[in-house]
């Protein structure tokens, strides 16, 4: 009954029929031997034909699993406002109380006399030895034996602040298009270092500068910097260094030198 169901008359391979179709004929004949092993050809067909399907389905996993692709990193830049940023207030010094100048002491001379000839005197010379020898002068005055030279600074005058760089002033040092501007330009200069990138270290660095007169940048320093990366604050002050001149800082009116404070913050996605 069950062969009768899956092999019918009807279909080329089934073995009864191929047994009655080659009962009195030579079975080595070729069409026989095709029909007996269609049905385990066509098996193993299929498989061989899914097993080939499914390599080719799973060969993008298993290049991903023995291959794994390096994840990228993306460097989003972040722009404190520099606005916000107050600088140091500025420590009131004392007035430096105005220093007496005390007289030079008076070295000790002895007034010099037109010696006068005297007919009278006799041919005996006084001849007075080096070491009694006094220094001669216009008057007679008292004093020290010796000269002692007063103290000079090492400026070789009275000792001053110099040219004062101005820490609170009206209107900031500014970059040339403000903060947008500076925000464009470190983003367009800055390389991130490789290693603070691989390890995913978020870098931040404030810098703290002088802008002159002219609007240059000088004394650059880091006051507060990512300890774990040295070199995002190297590479920031080499980004503040390069910029273009800064329009400096100014009170009433007149442009001056003073200190500029400016964060720079990165992070590593």
């Amino acid at each position: 009954m069950s062969e009768s169901l899956i092999n019918k008359w009807d279909q080329v391979q089934s073995p009864a029929r191929n047994e009655m179709v080659f009962a009195d004929r030579f079975k080595e004949y070729g069409a026989y031997e095709i029909r007996k092993s269609f049905n385990k050809n066509q098996t193993m067909a299929t498989i061989i034909a899914l097993s080939i399907t499914g390599l080719f389905s799973a060969a993008p996993i298993i290049y991903d699993f023995f291959f794994p692709k390096e994840v990228e990193h993306r460097t989003v830049l972040k722009v404190t406002n520099i606005d916000d940023v107050k600088a140091p207030e500025e420590e009131e010094k004392e007035p430096e109380k105005p220093k007496i100048e005390e007289p030079e002491p008076q070295v000790a001379t002895q007034q010099y006399v037109v010696p006068k000839i005297n007919p009278d005197a006799t041919s005996d010379d006084v001849i007075i030895p080096p070491d009694e020898i006094k220094t001669t002068g216009k008057d007679t005055k008292e004093g020290l034996d010796e000269f002692e030279a007063p103290d000079f600074n090492e400026s070789g005058g009275p000792t001053g602040d110099g040219n004062k760089i101005a820490t609170n002033v009206q209107i900031k040092a500014n970059f040339p298009g403000g903060e947008v501007a500076f925000r464009d330009y470190v983003q367009a200069e800055f390389i991130y270092p490789q290693r603070c990138q691989d390890e995913g270290i978020n870098g931040s660095v404030m810098l703290r500068f002088v802008v002159d007169e002219a609007g240059r940048i000088s004394r650059v320093q880091a006051i507060e910097e990512t300890k774990s990366c040295p070199e995002f604050t190297t590479e920031a002050i080499r980004v503040l260094k390069k910029s273009p001149r800064w329009v400096p800082g100014q009170n009433n009116g007149t442009f001056l030198k003073s200190w500029r404070e400016i964060p720079i913050k990165l992070s590593v996605d």
